[in-house]
Formats: structure tokens, sequence, C-alpha cells
């Protein structure tokens, strides 16, 4: 409906509240903007997780949103500063839940010290307790995507559902555990 539209237009009708110019905007740039994150995040599910957040803010401030420039300008240095926020936050407990999860990095790597041993006990306790604390589904998925190492597609197959369902499962589990485990950062 939207697609000879330009950019600003879009915008346009986009704070007149019109969902189907917002959609237009989000398929337009969602691979291109998942592609800009995944050079930097190297994971899929987080580089896809931003780019939602970034059109979800969008989305919520539609009817305030001020574009200086290019609409492409201001959603790719939205994505990148909202990437850059990501790893300043999330960095360091996202690479020690990798660990934990993946008990055999963890068992070769951080066996050298007494304090590793405790810090890594309690944050796959931690770990557990925010997994039992999930969702049916969601932890199905976190499961499959985090500890068995499926893919989206696999998933989408073993439990019956769409791959978006998958990616909202994703998300969700992965929030959650951030906050769950934000004591660990």
């Amino acid at each position: 409906m939207y697609k000879g539209y330009t950019d600003e237009q879009l915008v346009e009708l986009l704070k007149k509240g019109k969902d189907k110019a917002f959609d237009e905007l989000y398929f337009r740039y969602r691979d291109l903007l998942v592609r800009f994150v995944y050079a930097r995040m190297k994971s899929v599910p987080i580089s896809e997780e931003i780019v939602q957040e970034v059109f979800t803010t969008i989305w919520e401030r539609r009817t305030t949103i001020l574009i200086q420039k290019s609409f492409m300008a201001y959603i790719y240095t939205s994505v990148r500063y909202k990437t850059l926020d990501y790893i300043k936050s999330h960095s360091v407990t996202d690479q020690y839940i990798q660990e934990v999860l993946d008990r055999n990095t963890v068992t070769q790597t951080y066996t050298n010290t007494t304090e590793d041993s405790i810090y890594y006990e309690e944050l796959q306790d931690a770990v557990d307790k925010a997994a039992d604390l999930l969702p049916k589904k969601a932890k199905e998925v976190f499961i499959l995507s985090r500890i068995k190492h499926y893919s989206n597609k696999e998933i989408a197959e073993e439990l019956n559902v769409s791959i978006e369902t998958v990616k909202y499962h994703i998300t969700y589990a992965l929030k959650f555990m951030r906050t769950y485990l934000g004591e660990f950062n």
C-alpha cells in the first residue's frame, strides 16, 4: 500500500497514527539494521532485539517524533546508540551467562581460583532459577536456543510454532534473564 512513498511521507503518515506506514518503514529497514548491528554484536537474536527496541520506541513516540535529517540517518543513529548502550550495560553479564551455559568452557577456563569457582556456581544457580521462572514456552525456547544451540528455524519446527514466535520468546527470555541476573553486572 505504501511501497511507493518516500521515507519522509511515511514518517508524516506515522505521526498521524497510520500503522501501515510504520509497517512499511519497519520492513524497509529491519533487515538492513539487523545486519548493521550483527557486524558488531555477532548475535542474530541480540541484533534483532536491539532493532526491535528502536522500532518500538519510534512507535511509542510516533506523535512527537522529530527527525532533523533523513529517516535513514535517524534510524541508523538510533540503532548505533542503542547498540552501544547494550554493550555497556550487558557485555559482562552476557559473557558470564554464556560461559555458565557452556559448562565445558567454564570448566576448562575458570577453575583457576576459588573465587571464580564460587562466582560461577552462584551464577549457574541464578541462571537455573531464572530459567525456572520463565513461562513454559519461553523456557522451552530459551533452552533450545541457548543451551542446545538450535537455530530459530529448528526451534520453530520442533515446537510447531512460527519463527516470529520463537524470536519473541527469545527476546522475552533474554530480557527477563538480564533483569533477574542484574546483580551479576
